[in-house]
């Protein structure tokens, strides 16, 4: 685990147990699912973050203007600690450890399945079963398209990927027939 990823889970820890003792979970929830999308969305904000030229003061305006009409003073604390200790490089691996704080607490897998095209409705349902069986958790499903798996899907829960790609199986008999 490298020193970014201990920080991270520390600062989750610390804000999910504060957020257990009583703050609108939920709320909380969202406000690190937010913050972490906007990282995601946003070039110039990763970049800001982790800029070790734009000082502090700036950095805390930035996180300030953006968020703090839509998230809760809890998450602003955050921001702050984060800040003064100058650890905003690691805000977005923060933000998706204490989205994985909140799935241990709520009892929820997060699931990848990636095809070729758009699941239909039966296929959907069909798979989430077979995850919520397996796992025994509630199932967050996120579906991917990459249209060069040709068919078939690829479906990863936790660190299991269970290949079923049309484009797998025909690498595996070119690799067959070439033996």
């Amino acid at each position: 685990m490298s020193a970014e990823s201990r920080v991270a889970s520390r600062y989750a820890k610390a804000f999910v147990s504060v957020a257990l003792q009583g703050q609108d979970q939920d709320k909380l929830y969202e406000d690190a699912n937010l913050v972490l999308n906007t990282i995601n969305g946003s070039r110039e904000l990763a970049n800001a973050l982790n800029s070790p030229i734009i000082k502090a003061g700036k950095k805390a305006a930035i996180l300030k203007e953006i968020f703090s009409a839509n998230v809760s003073e809890l998450t602003q604390k955050l921001f702050s600690l984060v800040v003064d200790k100058n650890r905003t490089s690691a805000l977005k691996e923060i933000m998706q450890s204490i989205l994985a704080e909140f799935d241990v607490v709520k009892n929820i897998q997060r699931a990848t399945v990636v095809t070729s095209s758009p699941l239909a409705a039966a296929s959907k349902a069909l798979l989430l079963d077979k995850v919520i069986k397996s796992t025994g958790k509630k199932v967050e499903l996120e579906e991917k398209i990459d249209s060069s798996l040709i068919g078939g899907y690829v479906l990863t829960v936790g660190n299991m990927q269970l290949d079923c790609s049309v484009k797998t199986q025909l690498n595996q008999l070119k690799v067959a027939f070439s033996n």
